[in-house]
């Protein structure tokens, strides 16, 4: 055997011929078949969010719960039924629900309730290698939570899990797969936070379900119902406290002191994706109230967000604004109100929309392997053609 390796940057190199003794060949032929995206050749582009949220969700589970596992299945307890994952197959595609009464056709099974202070956040499937294939990010305006995606290729056994905002982790029992589909995993969230939702009163519903879900988490984890006021002496504090900065009828949040101070030495809110539960560090969510506590602007973040941020043209009728900072380890802090300018205030209205997979305020799933690859052939343009940039539409050539 001898083995070739082409590098993008330095060209094709040869290594030393290996001759094979008798006992190592195989009885096969030649597999015909290569390939980074799915096949028998198979090497997985791995999301990078999907394995930092689960890392996230453990943490959730180990901090509110007091246990580092999922609970498993109980038939016996009402509130594991509640909060059970059940997948369903249909052909090639996959559904997970939640509650033994979204499977079993009887009304008095439960099924897990959706509200604002009570829903499923997050939905997720492993395959036999516990890699997570598909993923879901929910709130209290997801009613029923579910998850529907294709079964990626060489996938034979699929495990769910769901985290409830209260209740914690809950895996269900492993299903074995007979078809899939002839598709690698997709780099991408099956199912995002809504862009547009509810107005009630005058209030955008999924604002207030991030604010409440915010102080539930508080009280469960940090043992207090109130966010954590600015502390000057403290580094903790300085590192997570929201600060608004405001241009024209704009307004910008940013976490920790030194993002505002412009002293390289004060701190900053860092961004750590990790698998590790006890490394990943990120701020989960930023909400912003107004005079009258009305959440005016919200945005969900992800532990792929290099800086946490928000921005938002300040609705009509502002006069002070009050921001809030989700942090996943050290939980919710509360900024300096400030004041508005009758010259900074805008002419529209709240603009309810919050997601990070797409619409107003969009921090997206990046999937490594576009980003590296767009880079290489930007690269093979410089060094092929001896140009730096794509050849436009040229109707004469």
């Amino acid at each position: 055997l001898t083995a070739y390796s082409y590098c993008m940057q330095h060209g094709l190199f040869e290594g030393s011929v290996v001759t094979v003794a008798a006992g190592n060949v195989g009885s096969g032929s030649v597999v015909c078949g290569v390939t980074h995206c799915g096949g028998k050749r198979t090497l997985p582009v791995t999301c990078p969010y999907f394995v930092s949220r689960r890392a996230d969700v453990l943490l959730v589970q180990e901090s509110q719960q007091l246990v580092t596992s999922p609970f498993t299945p109980d038939t016996t307890s009402e509130l594991s039924m509640k909060h059970t994952p059940y997948i369903t197959v249909t052909g090639t595609s996959a559904t997970v629900t939640v509650g033994l009464g979204t499977v079993s056709g009887n009304a008095n099974d439960p099924i897990h309730p959706t509200a604002n202070d009570h829903f499923i956040e997050n939905i997720f499937v492993v395959d036999q290698n516990d890699a997570v294939i598909a993923m879901s990010e929910l709130s209290a305006t997801t009613s029923p939570p579910s998850l529907t995606f294709d079964i990626p290729i060489g996938t034979n056994s699929m495990r769910a899990y769901i985290l409830c905002n209260r209740h914690g982790l809950f895996q269900g029992d492993a299903v074995n797969v007979t078809t899939t589909t002839t598709e690698a995993q997709m780099c991408e969230l099956t199912q995002c936070l809504p862009d547009e939702t509810g107005v009630v009163d005058g209030r955008c519903v999924l604002f207030d379900v991030i604010a409440t879900d915010c102080l539930v988490q508080q009280l469960l984890m940090h043992g207090t119902s109130s966010p954590f006021t600015p502390d000057a002496t403290s580094e903790l504090s300085m590192k997570h406290t929201p600060y608004i900065t405001v241009t024209g009828t704009i307004a910008r949040v940013t976490v920790g002191l030194g993002t505002v101070s412009g002293n390289p030495a004060d701190p900053i809110h860092p961004t750590t994706a990790s698998t590790d539960p006890t490394l990943v560090h990120y701020i989960r969510f930023i909400y912003v109230k107004d005079q009258d506590g009305v959440v005016v602007a919200a945005v969900s973040l992800t532990p792929l967000s290099a800086l946490p941020y928000l921005e938002f043209e300040i609705p009509a009728g502002t006069t002070t604004l009050t921001a809030y900072s989700y942090c996943m380890q050290h939980g919710l802090f509360e900024g300096s109100v400030v004041t508005v300018a009758s010259k900074n205030v805008g002419s529209g209205s709240v603009v309810c929309g919050v997601t990070h997979c797409g619409g107003k305020r969009t921090l997206p799933v990046t999937c490594p392997y576009f980003v590296s690859r767009r880079a290489d052939v930007l690269l093979v343009q410089e060094s092929q053609q001896l140009v730096t940039s794509p050849f436009t539409p040229d109707t004469t050539t």
